[in-house]
């Protein structure tokens, strides 16, 4: 008997060996619906068009609707009244709309810090102290991007930038036609228009968010992240594993099929050589899963942003802990 659990112990080692480790099951849903809320001209538009044209969902056991929205303020209703379950939001967003009254549960990482900050490609403003007294384009007063902005100024040049430069705020598409136009002289991009202005030739990166954080030593978090109600996360986690599970296949995807850029990317209507920049640009922050010491790390940088900003701008004094969630990977 002992002989013969020994031969089978041999042989399954044997097997291990051979043929390698037994592959992890693949996360299955329960053929549910999960709804999540769509920017259809953002970056976070990737993931429903890769889980569509590989039909990941179906591969994961549930159903990936998609709700498009323009204004943030409707998408929070949105999760507010149960008409989705997921959304992508920058962290301080999601420490907002938790201390708001909505739970919300980061399942998912998307990416680290992506927007930038750009100026013609014949300026001289280098640096944060450049900006002074000039007319620079913010997406929002209260954006995690304008804080850790006001915050390196004050750490690199004891400078208070917001006092010291002019501010036009508003959407990232007004912002661009300002600069196009000559109106601004600098202003804050979402990467995926970023990067066909760069490649145009007209416009160059003065920085961006990524080097700001990196360079204040503050920790790289996933600036963007997939928030679940915490509700329906808790009521179906078979489903919020499958969309997980589904995510880190759009990740390989994105990692390494050049097509599937081409394809997006002509349907954003970015010229070829914006579509390799955003490419490349999005390969280089895309984060797979969260990581321990990632709630900590967002603690740590909302100390930073929160003496600059004070509770007033941003709107609560602490940030919830914790956001992120392990238990869905």
């Amino acid at each position: 008997m002992i002989g013969s659990k020994l031969l089978r112990g041999a042989a399954l080692s044997l097997a291990v060996l051979v043929f390698g480790a037994a592959p992890k099951a693949q996360a299955a849903g329960d053929g549910g619906t999960i709804r999540m809320m769509l920017n259809p001209a953002g970056t976070m538009s990737l993931l429903p068009y890769v889980v569509k044209k590989y039909k990941l969902d179906e591969k994961h056991g549930f159903k990936l609707e998609t709700v498009p929205y323009t204004n943030a303020n409707t998408a929070t209703a949105a999760m507010q009244s149960k008409s989705a379950e997921i959304i992508v939001y920058e962290w301080l967003a999601t420490a907002r709309i938790i201390d708001g009254g909505i739970d919300i549960v980061g399942v998912a990482p998307f990416m680290t810090y992506i927007n930038t900050v750009l100026v013609p490609v014949d300026s001289k403003i280098k640096t944060l102290a450049d900006l002074k007294g000039k007319k620079l384009g913010v997406h929002s007063k209260t954006s995690f991007d304008w804080l850790i902005m006001q915050a390196a100024a004050k750490q690199q040049f004891n400078m208070d930038l917001a006092k010291e430069v002019s501010i036009q705020e508003g959407a990232a598409p007004l912002l661009r036609g300002s600069i196009e136009n000559g109106q601004l002289e600098a202003t804050q991009m979402w990467n995926s228009l970023a990067a066909d202005m760069i490649a145009s030739g007209k416009f160059k990166d003065m920085l961006t968010i990524r080097s700001i954080t990196e360079g204040m030593g503050v920790p790289t978090v996933p600036y963007l992240f997939f928030g679940m109600r915490t509700e329906y996360a808790k009521a179906n986690p078979a489903n919020a594993k499958a969309f997980v599970a589904a995510y880190q296949d759009v990740y390989e995807i994105l990692k390494t099929d050049d097509k599937v850029w081409e394809e997006r990317g002509a349907e954003m209507k970015l010229s070829p050589a914006g579509i390799v920049a955003f490419r490349d640009q999005v390969r280089r922050d895309l984060v797979k899963k969260f990581e321990p010491g990632m709630n900590e790390a967002i603690t740590k940088t909302f100390d930073i942003v929160f003496k600059v900003a004070g509770s007033e701008v941003i709107g609560l004094s602490k940030a919830p802990a914790p956001m992120l969630s392990m238990d869905y990977q």
